[in-house]
């Protein structure tokens, strides 16, 4: 570990060009330094060999080469646009299509546990609209107006609060109590996933209570009403623009989430 300044010494022009990964240490050249795709981390190792310092030789570069075969007249991408692929000491991160499925083995596992749970709200629902509907089929038999069904006459504000109140409560504490004891929710898990500290892949846990509440605040808290998902729908689709691969409740909780396997 080194005490250089992340970012410094100051990156050379063409370095958005440059993808993440070990590149000899412009400090120090008997060992490396892993450049995140935006700029040096205080992440170092032993170099794979001296530097190539002899008369006849390449000079040694300081720095991570841009992409040279670029095509002349096209414009460089903007400095940040290159996805980081791995954690500043080299784990990889996951991939937007492992995070995505690693959410829907949860939702439909939460899903599960508060149908359970609400299950007489859910039964009072059904015995709803079988009565509706067989009242629509008596009406029509008798040539009558059919009778109208209000939206709470399906299910009453209180049973509403019931519904809500537990889809939240279990959210929050299947999240934050999976984050805690494992780095990973069982969808995480199956997935093959981890949540780390930014930057700390090999970090071996537990994560922080502070950064496991601020994490699951972003991401559960928005299922309230359907306004606020939006919030949710722009957080699962974050990673896919992010240089570090983060979502919205990582970026609020510094973490990201790698897949060592």
């Amino acid at each position: 570990m080194s005490d250089i300044p992340v970012g410094s010494p100051p990156a050379p022009p063409g370095r958005h060009a440059a993808p993440s990964g070990w590149y000899p240490d412009p400090v120090n050249p008997t060992q490396e330094r892993y450049w995140d795709g935006w700029q040096w981390s205080r992440n170092t190792r032993p170099g794979a060999g001296p530097p190539n310092t002899g008369y006849g030789q390449a000079p040694y570069a300081p720095y991570p080469q841009p992409n040279v075969t670029q095509p002349l007249g096209h414009a460089a991408p903007r400095a940040g646009s290159v996805q980081a692929t791995m954690t500043a000491d080299g784990v990889p991160l996951a991939s937007w299509w492992w995070r995505v499925l690693a959410v829907l083995i949860d939702n439909l596992i939460t899903t599960a546990i508060v149908t359970v749970i609400t299950f007489p709200v859910w039964r009072s629902l059904y015995a709803t609209l079988i009565s509706f509907f067989n009242a629509v089929l008596d009406a029509q038999r008798s040539g009558v107006a059919p009778p109208t069904l209000d939206t709470t006459d399906l299910i009453s504000g209180t049973n509403q609060l019931v519904v809500t109140s537990v889809t939240l409560a279990v959210g929050m504490l299947y999240h934050a109590g999976f984050l805690r004891w494992k780095s990973a929710t069982p969808g995480k898990l199956i997935c093959g996933l981890r949540v780390v500290p930014v930057d700390r892949g090999r970090d071996p846990g537990p994560l922080a209570w502070n950064s496991i509440g601020i994490r699951v605040a972003v991401w559960v808290l928005p299922g309230i009403s359907s306004f606020l998902g939006l919030v949710t729908l722009v957080d699962v689709l974050f990673p896919l623009w992010h240089r570090k691969r983060q979502a919205l409740h990582d970026i609020a909780a510094k973490t990201q989430v790698v897949r060592p396997r």
